[in-house]
């Protein structure tokens, strides 16, 4: 009859999309009770005459009903959550108690919740929401395939047929939620069923360098694995061409991350595709740029040999040292590793072959192994490099004992990778 609702009735009133539903009984000589025989026009609060457009429904609802008349209503509207208030508490309280002694017949899970809050007590619920999204393009296409043996082979001859997705089926893409509506996209369809669109970010730092473009290659060969070099001799400035190689590329990661030198006199560009590889494989060439330049190495070729050292071993009559490492010096290196993992460790060298043996205790004693040693285990381990440290190292473990031939062939392995470059994939 007024308040918020009777303004709301006069704004709606004339939508026929809208409607007014009236529960209980209506007073006579009041709107409600008149717009129940649907008349034409209606009179708002401000005095003014408009149509009644919308829908009028009655619900007859009872002021006082019984056990059985709310316990029906309630099993026809089956909810999750009764809520019980606006009653004598004895009585609420009975009416839950005959309440949960109908639903005690029900499983535990088809069972709704029932509460009898005091007054100012909140009564907390848990609604389950359940999402759903619609796959859209190319990956709502289920592959054409022809019809097999179970085996995954197609055979020839028979027709390509469109297998439906079964239920736990993976599904890779873009969820994009939208006025409630969510869709499952790839990321080339994106631009087609939405809005949105792919980019890429692409990063480019100058780092100043004024070593050599052969110590930059040897210090990034060292490092990584797999660099694709690209030079460019037609782009070349004069007064930038200090070493005549011109404009040098390093490519790294399937191109995705670049070093150019050589361009610009002093400065080393670094160039990469954002990603969460590319951006640390990018710090990790600023560092090596950084370090190129101060290291011992960078030094030693950057600047003219030192000849002293060989003047004095001539003068001395001695013999001059080979600056590379020796065969002799990578096998006492695996002795040392292996000495480190295992303690008794003996070694013979003889040429390009090293040979150690490795002796350790039985455990507890109980492993008796006919040897030497009263029962301990020993391991034969030999390397051997046939052209010296330009070809690949022959290793092989022999010992009775499995685990400790393992151990060493994995401290050997381990010692090997550590020596080689890293791999990039």
């Amino acid at each position: 009859q007024s308040g918020v609702s009777r303004q709301l009735f006069d704004r709606w009133a004339t939508d026929p999309k809208n409607g007014v539903l009236i529960a209980g009984y209506a007073v006579e000589h009041t709107l409600a009770k008149e717009i129940m025989s649907q008349p034409k026009e209606v009179v708002t609060m401000e005095g003014r005459r408009q149509p009644l457009n919308c829908l009028v429904d009655y619900v007859s609802f009872s002021a006082h009903v019984d056990f059985v008349q709310n316990r029906d209503f309630i099993t026809s509207v089956n909810p999750r959550n009764i809520i019980l208030v606006h009653g004598a508490k004895e009585e609420m309280g009975r009416l839950k108690g005959a309440m949960m002694m109908h639903y005690n017949k029900l499983p535990e899970n088809k069972r709704p919740t029932i509460a009898m809050p005091p007054n100012e007590v909140e009564v907390k619920l848990i609604f389950t929401r359940r999402r759903s999204a619609k796959v859209m393009g190319k990956l709502a296409e289920a592959p054409a395939t022809a019809g097999d043996d179970g085996d995954g082979t197609v055979e020839e001859g028979k027709d390509r047929v469109v297998v439906e997705p079964r239920l736990g089926d993976d599904v890779r893409g873009i969820l994009v939620t939208q006025q409630n509506s969510s869709k499952i996209v790839a990321p080339e369809d994106l631009s087609t069923y939405t809005p949105l669109r792919v980019g890429s970010v692409s990063s480019r730092l100058h780092v100043p360098f004024v070593g050599k473009i052969e110590t930059l290659r040897m210090f990034l060969n060292e490092m990584f694995r797999g660099i694709d070099e690209l030079n460019d001799t037609s782009m070349t400035d004069e007064d930038n061409d200090v070493e005549g190689e011109g404009i040098v590329t390093f490519s790294m990661h399937g191109g995705q991350v670049k070093v150019v030198a050589g361009k610009t006199k002093g400065v080393a560009t670094v160039e990469w595709d954002c990603s969460s590889v590319g951006d640390v494989i990018a710090d990790s060439v600023v560092a090596l740029i950084m370090h190129a330049q101060s290291s011992a190495a960078s030094i030693k070729l950057t600047s003219r040999p030192c000849s002293h050292r060989s003047k004095k071993l001539k003068e001395e009559g001695g013999e001059e040292t080979d600056p590379k490492v020796t065969t002799e010096e990578y096998l006492r290196a695996l002795h040392q590793a292996l000495v480190d993992q295992f303690l008794s460790v003996e070694a013979i060298y003889e040429a390009n072959k090293g040979t150690f043996e490795i002796k350790i205790d039985a455990i507890n004693g109980n492993d008796e192994k006919e040897g030497e040693d009263d029962g301990a285990l020993i391991c034969t381990a030999t390397a051997e490099f046939e052209d010296g440290l330009d070809s690949m190292a022959k290793i092989t473990v022999e010992s009775e004992d499995e685990k400790l031939a393992s151990n060493v062939r994995a401290c050997l392995q381990n010692v090997a990778a550590a020596s080689a470059a890293i791999p990039i994939d």
